[in-house]
């Protein structure tokens, strides 16, 4: 059935929709601290980007929910992917930008330039790898996008370094693309995703230091999730 001309979205699609809509919040944020001091954007920019694209991962989460109580629509597929691109690709990678160009010379732009196109093509490749080659597939190879854009923010939200913001976004954005094996988001990770969603959330919202919790994201997205495939055998792994 048509609407307005387009395919009508389901239910689930809205969901997707509102996962679309915090991500481009958070790059509007992002553009109204353009020009402004740093520490403008570091002290209360990068707390509203993070719960914006917190909330966009509920919203990413109740979609696949929606989709397999409803069935979804044909729109799904792909617009799940642009509302990913968009959520977990450009806006952290914006924000990264934004933070670590300011008062950086003209070879610091060139690297947070480079950092951000890796970045940006890695979240793009990984999401058209999953939804044209890997759908139904039930091992994960690459590091996850929504996990991708966790570690941007968490980086954002212990430094504005340039160089090491530059060449995070960097190693991040290959990350994505590469062989390194991810357990399955179910079980005990979805747990483990929940808790770390309400820390998160309590750290930004002042309750503690989340300098405290970002660090320990990085850690674990970074060196602990990538060997729980093979140091737990019921995590099963793409060879």
């Amino acid at each position: 059935m048509r609407l307005l001309g387009i395919e009508r979205p389901s239910s689930a699609d809205v969901m997707t929709l509102g996962n679309a809509a915090c991500g481009a919040a958070a790059v509007l944020v992002v553009m109204s601290y353009a020009g402004r001091p740093v520490h403008e954007l570091t002290h209360s920019g990068v707390r509203l980007v993070v719960i914006l694209l917190m909330v966009g991962t509920i919203f990413d989460v109740l979609d696949g929910r929606f989709a397999r109580r409803s069935g979804g629509s044909r729109l799904g597929p792909v617009l799940d992917s642009l509302a990913d691109a968009l959520s977990f690709g450009l806006a952290p990678a914006a924000l990264l930008a934004e933070v670590a160009i300011s008062g950086a010379s003209r070879a610091g732009h060139v690297a947070v330039f480079a950092g951000f196109v890796l970045y940006v093509c890695g979240a793009l490749l990984r999401l058209a790898d999953f939804s044209s080659c890997r759908q139904g597939d039930t091992r994960f190879t690459g590091l996850p996008s929504p996990l991708a854009a966790v570690m941007l923010l968490s980086l954002a939200l212990l430094t504005a370094n340039t160089a090491v913001i530059a060449v995070g976004m960097g190693v991040v954005g290959l990350m994505m693309i590469s062989r390194l094996s991810y357990p399955l988001q179910r079980g005990p990770v979805v747990g483990m995703a929940v808790v770390g969603w309400v820390f998160g959330f309590a750290g930004t919202l002042g309750v503690y230091d989340v300098r405290i919790f970002a660090v320990f994201v990085l850690l674990l997205v970074g060196l602990v999730m990538p060997l729980m495939p093979r140091l737990r055998p019921h995590f099963r792994h793409a060879t």
